[in-house]
């Protein structure tokens, strides 16, 4: 026997071999969905008129980046300050709030394709958390730049959220390079 979930907190998650599952609780809580299954197995043994069930509750947590960076974006660097700016800051989780959310502005040596960055960060400033369904539109900030040592390095916008630690949950990188 085969199940699967598709589930709207815990999309692509699947189960293969003899389970059956009877019941699911999603949950979403502190930008994280926890998916709870209560699973029955049954193995059918030849010739005998009875089967053994046996009932397993299995946890498992599938962590979201539900937040996301749309619209234009962009920055503009005018001697020690520089501005940043954009359209839209959107959370798509179905309830709940973020955790605090950042934006910031990281110079690397190569386009940054995702994972972990490593540059140096020019700018970042703090947002309140965002509640689910709601956006930050229009966003502009201006403070002052911190330039990384004399070269050519390739900008990129972080969305970063504070989940017992900051991390990326979305990004945008510039085209071009940037020289300071």
């Amino acid at each position: 026997m085969f199940a699967s979930i598709n589930s709207d907190c815990c999309p692509g998650f699947c189960f293969v071999n003899s389970f059956l599952i009877t019941e699911r609780t999603c949950v979403q809580q502190y930008g994280k969905s926890f998916l709870y299954l209560i699973i029955n197995s049954t193995k059918n043994i030849i010739h005998m008129k009875y089967s053994l069930g046996f009932f397993l509750i299995l946890f498992c947590s599938i962590e979201l980046s539900a937040q996301s960076l749309s619209g234009s974006w962009g920055y503009e660097i005018n001697g020690k300050e520089i501005t940043l700016y954009g359209d839209k800051i959107s959370n798509h989780n179905n309830g709940g709030r973020s955790g605090t959310l950042k934006v910031a502005v990281y110079a690397t040596n190569y386009p940054y394709n995702g994972g972990a960055i490593n540059g140096y960060k020019l700018y970042e400033y703090q947002l309140d958390p965002l509640d689910a369904g709601y956006n930050y539109t229009d966003i502009s900030n201006t403070g002052w730049c911190t330039y990384p040592p004399s070269g050519s390095y390739s900008l990129t916008i972080l969305l970063l959220e504070y989940n017992y630690d900051y991390e990326i949950v979305d990004y945008i990188s510039m085209d071009g390079y940037t020289r300071f």
